[in-house]
């Protein structure tokens, strides 16, 4: 039967013109009699190519199927039952998909051609299988992911959890699913009033930081586990996805960590009242110690033999040293305790460093070494005279003691608008690497046993060092040690701040 065109184009002349949808006619085979031109643009095609397009040139075997069972549909009943779907390809190659209907024209109640009136659902369509495919995706995470995973709806409903959520707590999907959780046997009763606060928090959007729990097992057993949670849109709907991992091994070694410190704390502690005891016991008896060996000298020199007179001097030597050792004890202590306070003044600071190293030319003489001052006539800055003095004597006794016979020590003084500056340069041992990042802590002291080395008095507790690093660092400044390595003599500096 022949298609008048015009006769169609006539009765659907509006539809042609102002809808916003395909419009196309096609005989029963398949072929293209008409179209819109939203259609022809949808496609691809111009007007003067309708001839030759087959609407069966447009689709694949799957959607050419679906094609021939609407078609025999329309000639059996007369009409279409339900809008179809088809994926069509356009003339440059590409695929839009359209959801249509068709309309039968008959003659002599015999159907000859259909106008077909189609949307471009090509948008949707493949929003749609980009959700399909996240969602197999997230199916695919969810199912294999090692932390236990948990969907919870709005109203705090278990929707589904991960098999690694049942090996977690021992309850398969099916013992969880539909359950608030609130209602959960598992959840650690001290923490559900939090988890429930912190899941309404969560809903209204506010921000929740990873969280540690407690859960019991299906078997009883009492474990720890961090939970997370976020937002996952599945679908039309949005769920918590709630994250759990085991973490009872952590929580454990964690505990563990913290009896040990505790431990030490007390050990610590311990420690700091014994130094400080020992201490205060021992001063009171060297006191008397000291006191007596000086007046046996002092008044009895003359009276007594040469071999009583070195034993009463080796007493006097023993008790100094055995008495510096205290004081720097009692610094330790005091130090330790935050009670080292100073007592700043204006200070002659040429003058200090000139009185500190005259009560050390004794032991400069008696191991035959040089000293060589540099220093201006005055530097005048605010400090604790006698704990700078006691650095200054630290640094001296220590470059003495590292500095072999024929030795030189030279103690510079500087200054500019910021800092005093002054450094005790030795020609003696010099330090490695290793020594100079321990000579600054406490009994930091260096073992020496090198052969060559026998010049070296390794007699000390090492804690000169620290104790004129806090009182250094108590007054603003910095201390610091210098050397090219052993054998090539050392340099410690001291800045001060004269403001």
């Amino acid at each position: 039967m022949k298609f008048n065109k015009e006769e169609i184009r006539e009765k659907y002349k509006d539809l042609f013109e102002f809808s916003l949808d395909l419009i196309y006619v096609n005989d029963l085979r398949g072929n293209f009699l008409d179209a819109n031109n939203v259609a022809l643009k949808k496609l691809g095609f111009k007007r003067d190519e309708i001839p030759d397009i087959s609407f069966i040139d447009l689709l694949d075997r799957e959607n050419l199927m679906k094609a021939i069972k609407v078609t025999n549909e329309i000639r059996k009943t007369g009409k279409q039952s339900e809008r179809s779907e088809y994926k069509l390809k356009t003339k440059e190659g590409k695929f839009i998909y359209v959801e249509t209907y068709a309309i039968p024209f008959k003659k002599n109640e015999k159907i000859y051609a259909v106008l077909g009136i189609g949307n471009d659902v090509t948008e949707k369509k493949l929003a749609e299988q980009k959700l399909r495919e996240s969602e197999e995706k997230y199916r695919y995470l969810f199912e294999d992911s090692p932390f236990a995973i948990i969907l919870i709806n709005s109203k705090g409903e278990i929707i589904d959890s991960s098999p690694a959520a049942e090996v977690l707590v021992g309850y398969n999907r099916i013992d969880l699913q539909g359950k608030k959780f609130k209602d959960l046997t598992f959840i650690h009763p001290d923490f559900l009033p939090m988890l429930i606060d912190l899941f309404d928090r969560f809903i209204k959007g506010e921000v929740i930081h990873r969280i540690d729990i407690q859960l019991y097992k299906k078997d009883g057993c009492l474990i720890w586990a961090n939970l997370q949670a976020s937002l996952v849109k599945l679908g039309s709907e949005t769920l918590v996805q709630v994250i759990l991992h085991d973490i009872t091994k952590r929580k454990e070694a964690d505990l563990l960590i913290k009896e040990e410190i505790q431990k030490l704390k007390e050990l610590d502690q311990l420690r700091k009242d014994l130094i400080s005891r020992v201490s205060h016991e021992l001063k009171t008896p060297l006191v008397l110690v000291f006191a007596s060996s000086e007046l046996l000298l002092d008044v009895f020199k003359d009276k007594l033999g040469e071999d009583v007179l070195e034993l009463i001097q080796m007493i006097q030597k023993g008790g100094e040293r055995l008495n510096l050792l205290v004081d720097n004890l009692l610094d330790i202590t005091r130090i330790e305790y935050n009670k080292l306070k100073l007592e700043k003044e204006l200070t002659n600071l040429t003058i200090v460093i000139k009185e500190s190293s005259e009560e050390m030319r004794f032991l400069i003489k008696e191991r035959n070494l040089s000293l060589i001052l540099e220093l201006p006539s005055n530097i005048h800055i605010e400090i604790d005279r006698l704990r700078i003095e006691q650095v200054i004597t630290n640094l001296l006794l220590n470059a003495i003691k590292n500095t072999p016979p024929n030795g030189k020590i030279t103690i510079i003084l500087s200054e500019n608008e910021d800092w005093v500056e002054f450094s005790v340069n030795d020609t003696g041992i010099g330090l490695t690497e290793e020594e100079m990042s321990i000579i600054f802590t406490r009994f930091g002291k260096i073992e020496r046993y090198e052969e060559g080395l026998e010049y070296i008095d390794i007699q000390g507790s090492g804690l000169g060092l620290f104790i004129s690093k806090e009182i250094v660092d108590l007054h603003g400044g910095y201390i610091r040690a210098e050397s090219e390595g052993r054998g090539k003599g050392s340099t410690f500096i001291v800045k001060l701040p004269l403001n």
